[in-house]
Order: C-alpha cells, then structure tokens, then sequence
C-alpha cells in the first residue's frame, strides 16, 4: 500500500534539495520535523559538506541524542548510499561521533572550549549540573545574606521592606531570578542613591476632602460609614511631626486597616433624597480614595495610600535590587575566574566572545570555517540569546559591532530552522515565542530566503485531525508578537474500523449538593474514565501501530491507553476507580512518582549521604518515616548533648551510650 499525493510533498522536496537559501521551517505536530532536518543533513553532505563541518542543534539532551541516533541510521541506510554516496556516507559516519549534534548548551560549552583563551576563561572548566548550582548559590546566599543583614546602610531598606511585607524568603527569590538573568544586569547602572525618606504630604488634600464628606452626616460617629472615616482620620492625624519613616509605613498600614469594613452608614444619616445619596457617595469616595487597600481586580487607580506605600517599596527595592545585582555579576564573574559554569554561563559567555570587539572577529570566522551550516530544530523553544547565536555564526561580520540580528542578512544556506509555535511549552526556561515569530518575519525579508510548512500529519487518523483542525481553528487566533495563525493539518492515516477517534466523557452536567462537590465530582469522573478504559478492552477498540503506508490493525491492549491528569489531585479516585472495576494500571510520570512521600524521602537520604556538608538533607532524613527521629529527639540532641548533625562528625562525649 502507497501514501497518497501529501500535500506539503513539494515543500519537503525543496527542504532536502534546495540547499543554497536561508530556510525557516514551520512544521505542525507529527508532521516530520525532525525527519526534515537529517533530509537535509543527508542533502548537505551529498552535496559534499563534510558532517564535522555541519552543527545541529536541538533543545533536550534526550531530543539530542535520538537525532544524533535518526542520522546515524540515515546515513548507514541503503537509500542513503545510493543518494549521499559511500564514501561521502562512511566518511560522515565516522565524524559523526565527534560532530556538533547536541542542545545548545553544549554547543555554547564547544565554541568556549575551543576559544578559552579568548573567552578568559582557565584551562579546566566544569559545567555544574542544576544541583551543583543550587548548591553553590546556597553557600554563596548564605555568605552574601551574612554581610547584607550586617551592613549598616542596609539596615533602615531591609527594615523597610520588612514593614511593607517583603520576607527574606522574597528576597531570595528575587536574588534566584536575577542569578538566572544575570546578563540582563550587564552595562545597566544601579546607583540609586540614599534611601529617599517616605513622602506623605499626599495626604493632606485627601483628608481635606475626607473631612469635608464626613461634614455632611448628622448622626456622628453612630454611623458606621462616619465612624469608619473618623477612624481612618485619627490614625493619619498621628503622622503630624513623625520623621521616623517606619513609624510612617505603620502609621499609613494601619490608616488603610481602619477604613477596611462592610460598615456603609445609614443613608438617612446622609441627608434625604437625591442630596443625602450624593453626600454619602461623597463620603465612600473620599475614603476610597484615600485608604482604600489594594484591590488588583479593580479598574479602579490605587488610594493615596497604597500609592505612598508603592513608591515606599519601589526606593526601598531600587536600593536591594543595586545591591543584588552587584552580588550576582560578582558571583558570575567568579564562576569565569575558576572555570565553574552554570548552563546560562555557557549561553552568555559564549555571546560575549562572539560578540567582543577585539576578540570576537577571529573567532567568528574560525567558527564560521568549523561550522559551515547551523541547523536548530525545535525552534519554537529558542530564547533571544538562541537566535542571536545563530545570528552571528550565520551573518559574518555584519552581525557584530552591536548591531541587532534582525538587521542582519545571513549568508545564503548557512542558517535553517525547523519548528512549531504551536508546541512552545519552555516559558518559564527563557522560551519566547516572539523571538520565534522575529525570526520567521526575519527570514520573510531576505533575499534568498524561504518559509516552508509541513502540514502532513503521520500520527493521528483523519477523524482526530479533522477535530483538532475544527476545535484548535477557533481557539488558536493570531495575535501579533505572540500568537501565530493556526495552519491545518492533514492526515494520512484511515480511521480504525472499531471504536470512536474521538468522544468526550462528563459533558452531562450531574447536580451535586453539598460543600463535598469537588470531591464527588473527581470520584464521579474518575469512575467514567475506568468505564471508559473497560469499554475499550470488551468491546475490542482498535489501534493502528504500523505506518501510514502499511497499516497494522489490531484490538487494543492497556499498554495502548494513558490516562493524563493536570496534578495528583485526582489520583487517589483514579486510583480507586481502576482498582474497583480490576483494570491494572501504573503511574509512569516521572512528576507523579517522584512527588511520594516514600521517594521523597529515600531521595533525601542519598542527598544526605552523597553530601555529607548539607545538614538540611541529614535532618529531613532524619525527620523522615525511614528513622522517625522526632523534634524533640533532634532538639535534645542538638542542644542537651552538643551534638552536630553531620554523618562525619564524632559524637560528644557527654553524650550518653
């Protein structure tokens, strides 16, 4: 059995053929990416480009590793020798161990390592994993928060901050994100002075006009509207000769507490009619206005109050945030110094040495003589450091003296990406699918450039695609700078002849009384999808696992079926529901298992003993359902005995046998 006419075949055929132009791939789910990208790896060294002169670069070490695989198998096929040509094909066989396939991150890790001089880096470098690295930040945090609550000049900012709600827990978060985006802070100038004391004097016009509102009830503080605005009065009049600005922040905090309350007043209190309506919206104003807390739902612009306090913090943080900065380019700069990278290390380090105005010329051109073409799968998950890479490897000198890559024009051939915005799920790892959409938009402008789309989908039959085109069509708008057009998919595969592609379980709404609503309803859905999966298995539903040109049809087995779910919330009723109607089943997801309490706590003994420094780790253990070592255990240990929570340390003498 032959494939029919694929409707993207022309497009595939110039991706592996046509090799002299930049080409941007947008290719939709199960369409072949990743088959496109070693077509045209095959293509290039047919054409006589040797593999160590091609990188190709993707996002996971797994994803590396099967693409490493897929050109190893491609080159070593019959089909392959016939078009590359056995010499061509055993030479690049033989060079592929050593070739440049791989994240990039380890392509960042090559360019450092075969240029450390010029990157300033020593001669040994390790690259610490993401345990090594927050093993490092721990001690270098623990140091830095040391001299930090020991500065002087810090001690009224941290007080401050204190005041306003800003733990050291915050603080720590904020010093993990600029560690993470730590280039960002480069060339930016953090002097803000002194900590500017907190400005009030807002506050005199609002209560002007609180006093004038509270003017207009007739019943005093017996009202509770009047009482709520006397109140708020009473606290801000304290202010009058405070020069201590905590004293302020805890005088301005406790204004906005006073006028929280449901206590709206009478309205006959306010006058009769329309006049007494007015005066009593005039009064809730005023005191909205002026100490109403903050209310991030509303449209509504924040009280006088809020907004002092805003302006409080943000002196405050532009004090902390100079002195976090400065701690996290000194740490960086130390990582370089010793050769202990970080994987953002890699990425940035290696920008610098492309991008150094004296050094980076050379080394552009050696690397572009190394690296004759650059191929990015994945290209959906870049970052704006990604493209700026491929940028100046892909556009010779036109991409240095700081001018930006999307002014730039790639040499013909050099660059292609294959991607699909759709599949864009690594945000929160510096993923930024505008920088894909520039990119796209960039290769649009060239001159010897192309946008190719692969829209023939391998995987599902037509029913489903024709679901997925029809549901995704409305969801999926485009949206400048940060949400493609949806491009419809086609399908190859038939429907198999038993059982649905496509049905939806719950769409029946079932009333449910009581507070135990959602615990009922997880059961309940947990008990649909079981009869669903039995369903399945009685009635012989069928799967197709051969390939769209040779179909293998056959009833389907529980290995066929995954069940997903959004967290462990619904586990336990999952669970239950299997084990009631006998269908057995395993938790495969690495989120899933590792999240137990019983793995926890073994993975926290191996941490306790693969680092004996780290007493968190001992203690946990300890705590733990492997030793049931309670607090008071712990207590008596640490502070009758005098003993140490270390698995090296000798115990104390006057510890008792």
């Amino acid at each position: 059995m032959s494939l029919p006419p694929l409707s993207d075949q022309a497009a595939r055929d110039r991706i592996s053929s046509e090799l002299a132009g930049t080409v941007f791939v947008e290719a939709g789910a199960g369409s072949g990416k990743t088959r496109a990208l070693v077509d045209r790896v095959a293509a290039l060294i047919g054409s006589g480009i040797a593999m160590e002169n091609i990188a190709a670069i993707t996002f996971t070490e797994k994803a590396a590793a099967e693409l490493r695989d897929r050109i190893r198998r491609r080159l070593a096929s019959t089909e392959s020798r016939l078009e590359v040509g056995e010499e061509r094909a055993e030479a690049a066989l033989l060079q592929l161990d050593g070739a440049a396939v791989g994240t990039l991150h380890s392509f960042a890790q090559r360019i450092l390592s075969e240029h450390p001089v010029e990157a300033g880096l020593p001669p040994s470098v390790e690259v610490l994993d993401d345990i090594g690295s927050q093993i490092e930040f721990e001690i270098r945090w623990r140091d830095f928060l040391d001299q930090l609550l020991d500065e002087p000049a810090m001690g009224p900012t941290l007080l401050r901050l204190e005041m306003l709600g800003v733990r050291l827990t915050h603080i720590r978060a904020l010093a993990v994100k600029l560690n993470q985006n730590w280039d960002r802070l480069e060339g930016l100038t953090w002097a803000p002075g002194g900590l500017p004391p907190v400005d009030a004097a807002d506050i005199e016009g609002g209560l002007r006009a609180l006093a004038e509102a509270k003017g207009a009830c007739a019943a005093g503080p017996e009202d509770t509207l009047f009482a709520r605005l006397e109140a708020v009065e009473r606290e801000l009049a304290r202010l009058e000769g405070c020069t201590d600005d905590v004293e302020r922040i805890a005088i301005i905090r406790s204004a906005i507490e006073a006028g929280r309350g449901r206590g709206g007043g009478r309205q006959a209190n306010w006058g009769a009619g329309d006049e007494g309506k007015a005066s009593k919206a005039a009064a809730t104003e005023a005191l909205k206005s002026l100490a109403a807390p903050r209310n991030d739902r509303s449209d509504q612009p924040p009280s006088i109050c809020v907004r002092i306090l805003d302006r409080a913090a943000q002196a405050a943080l532009e004090v902390l945030v100079a002195r976090l900065a400065a701690f996290t380019l000194d740490a960086a700069e130390q990582r370089r110094a010793g050769g202990r990278l970080e994987f953002h290390d890699l990425l940035v380090r290696a920008r610098l040495l492309l991008r150094h105005e004296t050094r980076g010329p050379a080394v552009r051109t050696a690397l572009r003589e190394r690296y004759q073409r650059l191929l990015i799968d994945e290209f959906q998950d870049t970052d704006p450091i990604q493209v700026e890479l491929a940028a100046l490897l892909g556009c010779g000198d036109a991409a240095a003296g700081g001018v930006p890559w999307a002014e730039t024009e790639p040499d013909p051939g050099r660059l292609f990406f294959v991607g699909d915005p759709k599949q864009s799920i690594y945000r929160f790892r510096g993923a930024d699918i505008a920088t894909f959409l520039e990119a796209r938009h960039w290769t649009e402008r060239q001159e010897h450039s192309r946008i190719e789309g692969l829209t023939t989908n391998f995987r599902s039959a037509r029913p489903i695609i024709d679901w997925v085109n029809g549901v995704f069509g409305e969801m999926i708008q485009w949206s400048p700078g940060s949400q493609p057009e949806y491009a419809p998919l086609d399908s190859v595969r038939q429907p198999a002849p038993q059982g649905p592609p496509v049905t939806v379980l719950g769409a029946d709404p079932v009333p449910i009384p009581g507070r135990a609503y959602a615990q009922e309803l997880r059961r309940r859905e947990a008990e649909s999808v079981a009869r669903a999966v039995a369903a399945v298995l009685r009635d012989g539903w069928q799967v197709d696992d051969g390939s769209p040109a040779a179909p293998s049809v056959r009833p389907a087995r529980l290995g066929d079926i995954a069940i997903l779910i959004p967290s462990r919330t619904s586990l336990a009723d999952l669970e239950d529901a299997l084990e009631a109607a006998s269908i057995p089943f395993r938790a495969e997801a690495s989120s899933l298992v590792y999240n137990t309490r019983e793995v926890r706590d073994v993975l926290t003994a191996l941490q306790a003993v693969a680092d004996p420094t780290d007493e968190l780790a001992l203690v946990a253990a300890l705590r733990s359902s492997l030793y049931g070592c309670g607090d008071d255990d712990l207590a008596h240990w640490r502070l009758a005995c005098g003993g140490r929570f270390s698995l090296v340390g000798a115990q104390p003498e006057s510890c008792p046998a």
